[in-house]
């Protein structure tokens, strides 16, 4: 034991201030939900803080330590909280971008203005009384720190179970509308929330100045090692965040004691990261479910007409073609700058097409260098064979990233990419495998083949050029293709799309091995470029940069490839002088920051160039809404009455619950409910708010997995079976809150309602369709469109359509696919009742016309009562009536239940087609 103790204490030690800067993590993601990348970054400023007022300055350190936690803790609070106020309803990828800018420009100041070759050190201050325990010294403050430590969370922990406003901190998560209804201002909360959270990420940057060398890299790194804290902590618990510190701390202490050699060797160091990846692979979804954001509809998305892109493609070209005559002694920047087009290209398969967050492809281009270094010395495989296993090499890893992405999804993959790659830098650079512990480098030959001259740097630059060209080529096309579309409407919508039939599970693997693939052949590309390479060039954090610049960068495919390559290579290769790079990182920060807080109306492309470009292109590719009329009338109706008719009958089927049971929790949401719905008829299903109907559809569509019950379709238990699955079987859905692809247009929204089943779970057919099926799903979209009236808005963005549009939108998707079940949240909400009244005789049209089984959930009560052929009454969760129409009006116990009594004398059942004022 006594040779334990003092790995004990340093782990105590540092352990402890882990935990407080993850008790600040923790809170103020807590109240946000805005996820702190620049955490350690804030760390890193109040300790360089501190070590100008307390070493350079000669200020008491206890005067220093208030500037920097009690002063410079809650101004950079409350900047934090305006940043995140502002950001709160962008995508994912602007959110992650816009904090990770903040720790870009936070360590390029710090570069800046302390410099690189300096030693800092942070004299000990709290003091240097050693007590003997054991035979262990340990000194006094070591042990005030765990007492700060304690207290901070036992303090944190009061504040949120016994003060008004620790309450209204929990409460701003649960419920912002109720607490500001109840006169409690969220923005205020938050406020108070983001303050006490950057102090306590300020007090962990005072406590470990003194334990380490001041570094503005490591010195993040370690702060960073909280997300590992946070973590064990379940990113919302904070009693468990602060012990999750405190053994992180400890078994990094102890395991420097015991693995000293080998792999083992670096656990010490990537602890943290192991912990944060493991926990978010294990940890159950509902413990680690995201709160849904509110998000800002996407902005029209405007690329130059084709005749402009073919002639700007052409012209690089032919600049790329010209480069050796004139680069001189840059030729080889002009050759990584290509190697880095294909990496940017790889990473914006997963950020700009599919809505990913990756935090780790420095990674995937070290093993790609790695692993080509070793075929080709080391085994003597020849060089092309090599390229290609080298970048194989990959493709499992990032089957194996794609699990989080799978279960997970959003800000936890970012958080499990980023730990994946500090775990791989940490423990797997040093291996033999990789670049060995010695850090010699390792050799990346250049290729022979035949009389080519392909080893000089003018050979070679042609070789990648042609690799370039080609992989540039698959990709514009594949964005193009069927799995382009399916990526897209991931980004836009998961759960929409799985409700077409799609795997989104399949469908995020093979992004993820695609672009692991690339970016892996980009490394060793770019490793023989250089001829040698060593661990240092593939830092971890350099990940964070490249994900800013595929942000920040304008344009399609490749157009955002090209320009951020050049920021990466070409500028620091022809802008000279000291610490250009360290200015570059700088303006990429601050452009990701300025990205993320500009609302998205002012960073699309002004008017009068698009329309400009468009009369000189002469071939408008604008997706511009038109008008918005829905065509109305005895045409319209017999329009839609054809297209309805030109669908065969669905075959018999039957839905059918028994006994659904639904928990969330303590919460009993849905209880003993039953009932069938039969093709060619209109099943009600009504309520109050709150009565489980939303958490009945999502049950027998999969979206969720019922508690108890049976849900069966054709007499075949579905109840363990998928979302997709289920839409594959049959069964279709819109929602409550509408799961539309905002970036595409109606016409491809529509689409993918058939599109979707097509590509199913089969990875080749989210690759390749037939002929046939393209036809099949034009004609599907074309038919659905005109039954729903949308031709006037078929090339408009659905993320620029009114409620009432949108909602006739998911309908007709619904419509468009192979579907014999459709199950309709609320879709009539957002339409007047001239909209309504179409809106029901559409239903009422495809149910006679086609023999599907439609089950409707609707508040408007004069549509339940004219198309519903059953209506089931759902209570607080419960079953309390079922009946026809007419016996569910004349119900008392519906009356007192439902509509209140005496209120439902006022509710008449009108004709659809008539309008009711």
């Amino acid at each position: 034991m006594t040779t334990l103790l003092p790995f004990l204490v340093a782990g105590l030690t540092t352990g402890s201030v882990y935990g407080i800067a993850g008790l600040g993590l923790v809170l103020t993601y807590k109240t946000s939900r805005l996820f702190n990348f620049a955490h350690g970054a804030l760390a890193t400023i109040a300790a360089f803080l501190f070590y100008t007022l307390h070493v350079q300055h000669q200020v008491p350190w206890p005067l220093a330590a208030l500037i920097c936690v009690l002063v410079a803790g809650p101004v950079l609070g409350l900047v934090f909280e305006l940043v995140g106020r502002m950001i709160s309803d962008r995508s994912l990828p602007v959110r992650v971008a816009g904090t990770v800018g903040i720790l870009l420009v936070v360590q390029a100041v710090i570069s800046l203005v302390y410099g690189t070759a300096e030693t800092r050190k942070v004299p000990p201050f709290l003091g240097t009384h050693v007590l003997r325990v054991a035979n262990t010294s340990i000194t006094q403050d070591k042990i005030i720190i765990w007492i700060i430590g304690a207290a901070a969370t036992l303090a944190l922990f009061l504040v949120f179970r016994h003060t008004r406003q620790g309450l209204a901190m929990q409460a701003v998560v649960d419920d912002v509308d109720l607490l500001n209804c109840a006169g409690t201002s969220p923005v205020r909360v938050r406020r108070l929330a983001w303050v006490i959270g950057v102090s306590f990420a300020a007090l962990s940057g005072v406590l470990l100045a003194p334990l380490i060398t001041l570094d503005g890299v490591t010195l993040t790194l370690l702060a960073v090692q909280a997300f590992g804290a946070a973590a064990i902590g379940r990113f919302s618990n904070l009693p468990a965040t602060y012990l999750g510190g405190l053994l992180i701390g400890v078994g990094g202490a102890l395991c420097s004691k015991y693995f000293t050699t080998g792999l083992l060797a670096g656990i010490p160091t990537a602890l943290p990261f192991l912990v944060l990846f493991v926990v978010l692979l294990v940890s159950p979804r509902s413990r680690l479910g995201e709160r849904a954001m509110p998000l800002s509809r996407s902005a029209a998305q405007w690329r130059f007409p084709l005749p402009f892109q073919l002639a700007g493609g052409a012209g690089v070209l032919v600049l790329l073609l010209l480069v050796p005559e004139f680069a001189g002694l840059h030729l080889t920047d002009w050759t990584l700058f290509l190697t880095s087009t294909i990496l940017f290209l790889s990473l914006g398969l997963l950020v700009r097409s599919s809505g990913q967050v990756s935090l780790c492809h420095v990674g995937f281009t070290a093993i790609g260098a790695a692993a080509f270094s070793h075929l080709t010395v080391g085994h003597g495989l020849p060089w092309f064979f090599a390229l290609l296993l080298s970048a194989l090499v990959a493709v499992p890893i990032g089957a194996i990233l794609a699990i989080p992405a799978i279960r997970l999804s959003g800000l936890y993959l970012a958080l499990a990419t980023l730990g994946f790659g500090i775990l791989l830098a940490y423990m797997f650079y040093t291996q033999d495998y990789m670049f060995g512990s010695i850090g010699a480098g390792l050799t990346e030959p250049r290729p022979r083949l035949g009389g080519l001259d392909l080893e000089s740097d003018r050979g070679y630059y042609y070789l990648v050029l042609v690799f370039t060209v080609v992989v540039t080529a698959i990709t514009v096309v594949l964005v193009h293709s069927r799995l382009g579309r399916l990526l897209r409407a991931l980004a836009d919508s998961p759960t929409g799309l799985a409700s077409s039939g799609t795997s989104t599970n399949v469908t995020r693997v093979l992004v993820f091995c695609i672009s692991a693939f690339l970016a892996a052949a980009s490394g060793a590309l770019a490793g023989s470029a250089v001829s040698t390479v060593t661990a240092d060039s593939y830092q971890p954090l350099t990940s964070l940069l490249y994900f800013s610049l595929i942000v920040i960068s304008l344009g399609g495919e490749p157009w955002y490839a090209l320009l951020a390559a050049a920021g990466l290579t070409l500028i620091p290769s022809y802008v000279s002088g000291d610490n250009i790079a360290t200015y570059l990182q700088l303006v990429f920060g601050v452009a990701a920051l300025l990205l993320a807080v500009t609302p998205p109306s002012l960073r699309s492309v002004p008017a009068v160039v698009q329309r400009t470009a468009e009369r000189l292109g002469r071939q408008p590719l604008t997706r511009r809404p038109r008008a918005h009329g829905a065509r109305t009338g005895a045409d319209a109706r017999s329009s839609a009455s054809a297209a309805a008719s030109t669908r065969p009958k669905v075959a018999v089927g039957t839905l059918a619950v028994r006994g659904l049971g639904v928990r969330f929790g303590g919460l009993v949401a849905v209880d003993g409910v039953s009932f069938e719905a039969r093709t060619g008829q209109i099943t009600g299903l009504i309520g109050p708010n709150g009565a489980g109907k939303t958490t009945t559809l999502n049950a027998c569509s999969g979206v969720l997995r019922p508690t108890s019950g049976k849900i069966s379709f054709d007499g075949h238990d579905i109840s363990r079976r998928g979302q997709a699955v289920r839409a594959r079987l049959g069964i279709g859905r819109t929602f409550q809150q509408m799961e539309l692809f905002d970036s595409m247009t109606v016409r491809e929204n529509v689409a993918l309602g058939a599109e979707g089943n097509f590509a199913g779970a089969n990875p080749l057919s989210h690759f390749l369709s037939s002929s046939g099926q393209r036809s099949l799903i034009r004609q599907s979209a074309e038919e659905a469109i005109r039954l729903c009236e949308l031709d006037e808005v078929a090339e408009s963005l659905a993320g620029t359509l009114s409620t009432g549009l949108r909602r006739r939108v998911e309908l007709a998707r619904g419509l468009a696919g192979p579907f014999r079940v459709l199950l309709l949240d609320e879709p009539s909400s957002g339409l007047d009742r001239a909209e309504t009244s179409r809106f029901g005789e559409t239903l009422q049209r495809v149910v006679r016309d086609r023999g599907i089984g439609i089950v409707l959930v609707e508040h408007d009560m004069a549509l339940v009562n004219e198309i519903c052929d059953h209506i089931h009454v759902l209570d607080f969760g419960k079953p309390v009536f079922d009946g026809t129409p007419d016996e569910v009006m004349a119900s008392p116990l519906v009356r007192a239940a439902y509509l209140g009594g005496d209120a439902v004398e006022t509710v008449t059942r009108q004709p659809v087609g008539e309008v009711v004022s």
